[in-house]
């Protein structure tokens, strides 16, 4: 009876842990430049951030599960959802028809 206590409370804490990192990567500020000006994005640990679009910003609450994100910004009843990927300091925001578009860590 132990040995099944510890393992399911084993098994809880890595799937806590798991759980955790999908979006753990993702905290920081990641900015892309364009001609038209500086777009960053900011992921807070807590699920929540903030967009600056070159100069119009905008909060948002976000979610993660595996490579896909769902950001939901103050004011809009529908979530931006997309794929995500992270390789070292650059992160690829992968849209819906396929468009990448990059950013660098902070």
């Amino acid at each position: 009876m132990k040995k099944r206590v510890l393992f399911t409370l084993v098994l809880f804490m890595l799937t806590v842990v798991l759980v955790g990192c999908g979006s753990k990567g993702l905290v920081g500020s990641w900015k892309s430049d364009s001609f038209s000006g500086a777009y960053v994005y900011t992921f807070n640990a807590d699920g929540t951030g903030n967009y600056d679009a070159a100069g119009t910003k905008r909060e948002f609450t976000y979610k993660t599960e595996e490579d896909k994100i769902s950001i939901l910004y103050t004011g809009d009843t529908v979530p931006f959802e997309s794929t995500y990927k992270i390789d070292g300091n650059k992160l690829n925001i992968i849209d819906s028809l396929g468009n990448d578009t990059f950013y660098t860590k902070k």
